[in-house]
C-alpha cells in the first residue's frame, strides 16, 4: 500500500498546474467576474465566467455567455472555447499586468440584448 501512495504523489507533480488563479472582478460596472479554478489542474485549464442573473419567462437563469471555458494561453492571446457552445476556439488579446494587479482580455462575449458600446478590450482586477 506504501508504494501505491508514493506512485500517486509522483503522478501528482507530474500533473500541469493552472497558469492562472485567483478571482478577478471587472474593474468597470463590477458584475462581471472570472475565476479560475485550480481543481481542473493536471487537464485542460479551465475557468468559470460569472456575470449575474436574468429573467425570462419568469425563470431566474445565468446571463448570456456565463459558464465555464477551456483556455490556452500564448504571449498576448489567449484561445477560448465556452463548453455551452458548439462553436470551437477563438482567439482574444490578453495581457497580465502582476504589478498593477490586473488582467486585460479581449471583449470575448456580448450582450445579445445591448452590445452598444462595448470595449474592445476588458480590464479586470484580482480580488483574491
Amino acid at each position: 500500500m506504501l508504494i501505491f501512495s508514493s506512485e500517486i504523489s509522483s503522478q501528482k507533480e507530474l500533473l500541469k498546474t493552472s497558469p492562472l488563479s485567483g478571482t478577478w472582478i471587472e474593474s468597470i460596472n463590477k458584475t462581471d467576474t472570472i475565476v479560475f479554478l485550480s481543481e481542473f489542474d493536471g487537464q485542460y485549464p479551465v475557468f468559470e465566467f460569472k456575470r449575474g442573473f436574468r429573467i425570462t419567462d419568469g425563470m431566474k437563469l445565468p446571463d448570456y455567455y456565463s459558464g465555464p471555458y477551456n483556455y490556452w494561453l500564448s504571449e498576448d492571446h489567449i484561445s477560448l472555447f465556452w463548453f455551452l457552445s458548439s462553436g470551437s476556439f477563438q482567439t482574444y488579446y490578453f495581457k497580465v499586468l502582476p504589478e498593477q494587479g490586473t488582467l486585460r482580455i479581449g471583449s470575448f462575449f456580448k450582450n445579445p440584448l445591448n452590445d452598444r458600446g462595448a470595449s474592445d478590450t476588458l480590464v479586470f482586477i484580482k480580488i483574491h
